[in-house]
């Protein structure tokens, strides 16, 4: 009888042991995911700021770029300028591949989850549309100068001219990133 004394109590030891283990497991678990929680919020407020200001970057090369040169197209020196308006087209594209590599890193951390924080699902949220007019007001300023080209080539081809210029090319193309059904930024 003494025996199984011994044994039920050990057990009864036992269960409070496996119990009390899960229970601190559980509880450490839950600290360990608000943790994690806690530096994926902060990893996309980081990012995102870096995000931003990049954003303001492209925005203010895309109001130079107007201003100095593709407000500013005329005949007479468009040929003359053609080194110098491809080198700031290819400027103002890597402008938008850094933004990709944001993109990609925020993508990461957004994709299927929502947050406690609203700041950050907000972001989250905000990121793509932002991204998706950057590429396509990039498309859409290519597109201008392409068609700027066409005109002068076509115009040095009435005088019978041999001057001639190439298009920026650019493998980029109109997105929908947000999946929204339209394409912000595109200017048609």
């Amino acid at each position: 009888m003494k025996s199984k004394k011994v044994v039920y109590c050990l057990l009864a030891i036992s269960g409070v042991l496996i119990i009390s283990g899960g229970f601190a497991s559980f509880v450490f678990g839950l600290k360990n995911d608000r943790e994690e929680t806690f530096r994926r919020v902060s990893d996309v407020n980081n990012e995102f700021e870096t995000f931003s200001t990049n954003t303001s970057i492209f925005e203010s090369f895309r109001d130079e770029l107007y201003n100095e040169t593709l407000g500013n197209c005329y005949y007479d020196t468009m040929y003359q300028n053609d080194a110098s308006v491809k080198e700031k087209l290819k400027n103002y594209e890597k402008l938008v591949d850094e933004m990709e590599n944001n993109t990609k890193t925020l993508k990461n951390l957004c994709e299927d989850v929502y947050y406690p924080d609203s700041k950050a699902n907000s972001k989250c949220s905000n990121y793509k549309s932002i991204y998706e007019q950057v590429v396509n007001y990039f498309i859409t300023d290519v597109k201008l100068y392409n068609e700027n080209v066409k005109k002068y080539n076509d115009y040095q081809a009435s005088l019978n001219s041999e001057l001639r210029l190439d298009d920026y090319t650019t493998s980029k193309k109109y997105i929908d990133f947000n999946n929204d059904g339209k394409m912000d930024g595109k200017e048609e």
